[in-house]
């Protein structure tokens, strides 16, 4: 072998190396690939937290201030029943 082409030869040992590190190293691109698709699943679950955190305020806005929704709901949930009322409990 002469001179070039072992400088060849280490000239694509050494980009073989650097390719593969850059692929396959903890900073290379098959890490940054997984560290985007975390981040997508994680924006994923703020988008479904913050409407269902948005649902919830409104629902504590009109248990706040509205007393017929606030008796419905204790009704329904807790079986609570008014003065003078009798609950009577159907099974199937």
């Amino acid at each position: 072998m002469n001179e070039d082409t072992i400088r060849r030869l280490g000239l694509i040992t050494l980009f073989a190396v650097l390719f593969f590190h850059m692929l396959f190293a903890e900073g290379g691109v098959i890490g940054y690939l997984k560290v985007k698709r975390g981040i997508k699943a994680a924006n994923a679950s703020i988008i479904t937290m913050e409407r269902e955190n948005k649902l919830l305020k409104a629902e504590i806005d009109r248990l706040q201030n509205d007393d017929q929704y606030l008796e419905e709901v204790v009704r329904k949930k807790f079986g609570f029943v008014g003065e003078g009322e009798r609950l009577y409990r159907v099974e199937r």
